[in-house]
């Protein structure tokens, strides 16, 4: 009888905060895929209905999770396009601005003409979602379907990890005298520096107000003619999920609303597939991975040679090398190519000794807290800022693998590997990230719970966010006083001119 109780009450626990969720990732990227993957299947996990759309799909999603995928996206992003990430490199922050403009909106001519897309337009105006979950980095390119089912309440997730870019949602403070623009590569370390951030910042505020978010909203408005403007509809959002932790970023001023899930994608280590788990145990190792949009063709031949003799040199490791797509070359017995290996199980077991990343952010997450060493070859955008944060902290070395030559990559292996300080650094790093009061994942899941149980409620969010920029910077007050302070010494100046001339004239002696 007592089992029958507990049986029923967990029943209709289930029944009370089942939700129906809509999941717009209308940003086209793996690496953010990871981070929502995780989040969806917990959120079905718990009970609830989940509806996503997105670029990046699971093969076999599980029951109660329906994927509606954007299949032209990555299409019209890269179809036929022969541009080499390895060669752009580190670019001045105005251009990463336009490059990332452009991906989006290139994106988001992908979005309009995907079946997905399609689908979800088909969906019935009064259809029930009891919550929307949107990846705010790719801006509201999807926020159309918000619109379409009545404006239910909405949360803001992103694998990305600047507090500044939920500023539009929340009205989060932005001060660009000490928090450098996301797509700066570097700290704010002189006036100029600062001057040129200041600069960033609203160029960036323009480019997004009278650009970007017109040309979504003109690209929308045939499926949507009465959107309402799309910075009201980011302003309804409630909440902020961000991959952000104090360890990885300069501290700025964060709202309650803000919260920070960095590592949620970390689970307890599983075991490592049986043949897997033999080589791993077989000496000590030395994971190889640039992330899932570079190439390996993309290297070119005379680096991959330069790496590939390193390797072959370095014979008392294994070095397991995630490689998508073909590498022609020859076999060695101390290297294992895959497309695909567990990694965060892989950075876990204990003969994993060096982490040769791209440094995404999730990359530099996972290997932070297995406590692996890192040697960063940061290939685009964030990824300097990500290793630059690292070596500062005495687990990783920076490499630039657009100059690789075979000494040089061996030696800085040798190096994180045998000096004990990388290793102790690393976990030093390790247990100041794990010490949280409960997992990331844990937080996320309680935080969009807390907005199904409270959908009403909108505390969290500033009055800034019904300001302009104008207000928010206090432009107009320091404008006012400053014309209050021109006024002031203006009549200043002609009282004394006036005071000097009656003086000038009384004091001019008289003729005879």
């Amino acid at each position: 009888m007592f089992v029958a109780l507990i049986f029923v009450s967990i029943l209709q626990f289930g029944q009370i905060f089942a939700a129906n969720i809509l999941v717009l990732e209308g940003l086209p990227s793996p690496s953010h895929h990871v981070l929502f993957s995780v989040v969806n299947k917990a959120l079905v996990a718990r009970g609830h209905n989940v509806t996503a759309i997105s670029a990046d799909i699971d093969k076999n999603p599980t029951s109660n999770l329906t994927y509606l995928h954007l299949d032209k996206v990555y299409e019209i992003l890269y179809g036929g396009s022969d541009v080499n990430l390895v060669d752009i490199g580190k670019v001045n922050p105005w251009a990463t601005i336009a490059v990332l403009t452009y991906y989006t909106l290139k994106a988001f001519d992908g979005i309009l003409i995907s079946s997905g897309y399609k689908k979800l337009l088909d969906y019935p105006d009064d259809f029930k979602f009891d919550l929307v979950i949107y990846d705010f980095i790719g801006g509201p390119t999807l926020l159309g379907f918000h619109h379409k089912f009545g404006t239910p309440p909405l949360i803001g997730l992103t694998g990305y990890n600047a507090v500044s870019q939920t500023s539009p949602l929340l009205g989060s403070p932005y001060h660009p005298a000490y928090v450098a623009h996301h797509c700066r590569l570097e700290e704010n370390k002189c006036f100029l520096k600062r001057v040129e951030n200041y600069l960033l910042h609203w160029a960036d505020y323009l480019i997004r107000k009278y650009y970007f978010l017109s040309k979504i909203k003109a690209g929308l408005s045939t499926d949507f003619p009465d959107l309402p403007s799309l910075a009201q509809l980011e302003e309804t959002a409630q909440l902020a999920l961000i991959n952000n932790h104090p360890l990885f970023e300069a501290a700025e001023p964060k709202l309650p609303g803000v919260i920070g899930v960095a590592g949620l994608q970390i689970q307890d280590p599983k075991p490592l597939p049986d043949d897997l788990a033999k080589l791993a145990s077989e000496r000590s190792f030395v994971f190889f991975s640039l992330g899932t949009n570079v190439q390996p063709e993309m290297l070119g031949e005379d680096r991959l040679q330069h790496i590939v003799e390193a390797i072959r040199e370095l014979k008392q490791f294994t070095f397991f090398w995630k490689v998508k797509g073909k590498l022609d070359m020859e076999i060695l017995a101390n290297l294992v190519i895959r497309s695909w290996f567990p990694q965060s199980d892989l950075l876990a077991h204990p003969n994993a000794k060096l982490f040769i990343s791209h440094c995404g952010l999730l990359s530099t997450h996972e290997s932070t807290w297995r406590g692996v060493p890192m040697l960063g070859v940061p290939i685009f955008l964030d990824q300097f800022m990500n290793i630059a944060q690292s070596v500062k902290s005495g687990m990783s070395l920076e490499y630039d693998i657009r100059n690789v030559s075979k000494e040089t990559f061996k030696s800085a292996i040798l190096e994180l590997i045998t000096n004990p300080f990388y290793k102790e650094n690393a976990m030093i790093r390790s247990r100041l990230f794990r010490d949280q009061p409960e997992k990331p994942l844990d937080r996320a899941l309680w935080w969009i719970e807390y907005i199904l149980r409270n959908p009403d409620e909108n505390i969290f969010k500033s009055e800034a966010v019904m300001m302009n920029i104008i207000q928010r910077q206090d432009v107009d007050v320091v404008a006012f006083l400053l014309c209050i302070f021109l006024v002031i010494v203006y009549t200043f100046c002609k009282l004394i001119g006036a005071i000097l001339m009656k003086c000038l004239k009384k004091n001019k002696p008289k003729k005879d």
